[in-house]
């Protein structure tokens, strides 16, 4: 079964700013809670980043597009209740301030439907919130 999450956060800076801190694949540690590693195999489309979590665990993503302020990855690695993730994160501008959008597809069961799209939905909206703080902070 087919499940989409979507996150969005209005943050009162520029696009330029916030991707700026979110934009780079290469740094997702720095602005997402509980990535305390990554680890990149390759250079631009195709790029590898092995992301080591708080609780030990490993994810690996693949970038298969980006372009000004937007980039979509899958999950090629890593202990998922779920296949065929496909997500996005992109900056538009919003009336001089940013909206940081999130958005993701995912082949799952129904029994792990709910749990799946909660945990997602979860983990962007803690890192969105953690952007929107480092940068009232900076």
């Amino acid at each position: 079964m087919k499940a989409t999450i979507s996150v969005e956060l209005s943050i009162p800076h520029t696009p330029d700013t916030v991707w700026e801190l979110v934009g780079p694949f290469e740094t997702m540690q720095t602005w997402f809670p509980g990535i305390v590693d990554t680890q990149i195999e390759g250079s631009g489309i195709g790029t590898i980043r092995h992301l080591t979590m708080s609780d030990g665990a490993v994810f690996s993503d693949q970038l298969t597009q980006q372009s000004n302020h937007q980039y979509s990855y899958t999950i090629v690695g890593g202990d998922v209740p779920f296949e065929n993730y496909l997500g996005t994160v992109s900056v538009v501008d919003d009336n001089g301030s940013s909206l940081l959008k999130y958005h993701a597809s995912i082949d799952v069961s129904e029994e792990n439907r709910e749990s799946s799209v909660a945990f997602l939905s979860e983990l962007y909206t803690n890192a969105f919130d953690n952007v929107k703080h480092m940068l009232a902070d900076a």
